[in-house]
């Protein structure tokens, strides 16, 4: 995980030790079922850390949504009790302070604002938005089994996301995510002409999988989604322009 995402690794490890005192105890009572162990506070600060590096090297394309509530945990904690510490953190690591807002209020559609963030995830690892593996920050939930959190995954060639229900389970049916197939990440200025002429080529199969449960880099299948589905979900909030 540390070698995926160093760049949100350093960052996450200069987070004062007093906001993970204050995550172990406020967290559970808004996220009911996150694991507040040291394992736990790694993977949700670095998944942070990602979304925050995300949203700096998407600075210009627009706003990003969060697709996991295990890395929100962290954001809203620090927000209650030290919003001036985060931004500084931030301003350090980031080179700009990202205001958290609902997912109601980012001004952009929702689809939009989660193919940014998962184009900067994906560059945050040193890949590309067309590469077949989840970023840690889309893994991140399902990966946690968090309570009421979005596992992501690949299926039947598309990208989609499952609710997590309250005992940790990805249920119900998978949503797809039209916006992260290639046509869309093209449409929306997120890819380089060479990955579109690289996901040109015929695809050569693959087999599917879900973070947390079959396969912890999301499994093999293509991420071009393709032009039909729709989001409906699988982010709360976001921030950044």
């Amino acid at each position: 995980m540390r070698a995926r995402c160093p760049s949100a690794t350093r960052a996450a490890a200069q987070i004062p030790t007093a906001v993970c005192a204050a995550w172990a105890q406020l967290a559970p009572d808004e996220f009911p079922g996150l694991a507040v162990d040291d394992d736990a506070w790694l993977r949700c600060t670095i998944g942070l850390a990602q979304f925050f590096e995300a949203c700096r090297l998407q600075r210009e394309q627009g706003p990003c949504a969060l697709p996991s509530k295990a890395a929100d945990s962290v954001w809203h904690v620090w927000l209650r009790t030290d919003p001036a510490g985060l931004d500084a953190w931030q301003q350090r690591h980031f080179g700009q302070a990202v205001q958290h807002r609902e997912a109601e209020a980012l001004g952009a559609p929702l689809d939009g604002c989660l193919a940014c963030t998962w184009a900067g995830a994906c560059r945050s690892e040193g890949g590309s938005p067309v590469a077949r593996r989840l970023p840690l920050l889309f893994a991140l939930d399902g990966l946690m089994c968090v309570p009421t959190g979005w596992a992501y995954g690949h299926e039947g060639g598309a990208i989609v996301h499952r609710p997590i229900d309250g005992a940790g389970r990805a249920s119900g049916d998978a949503v797809p995510h039209a916006a992260l197939g290639v046509s869309s990440l093209a449409a929306l200025g997120l890819l380089s002409a060479a990955e579109v002429a690289a996901m040109r080529r015929p695809d050569d199969g693959g087999s599917g999988g879900w973070a947390g449960t079959s396969s912890s880099d999301g499994g093999a299948a293509s991420c071009d989604g393709g032009s039909a589905g729709c989001s409906c979900g699988g982010s709360g909030c976001g921030g950044g322009s």
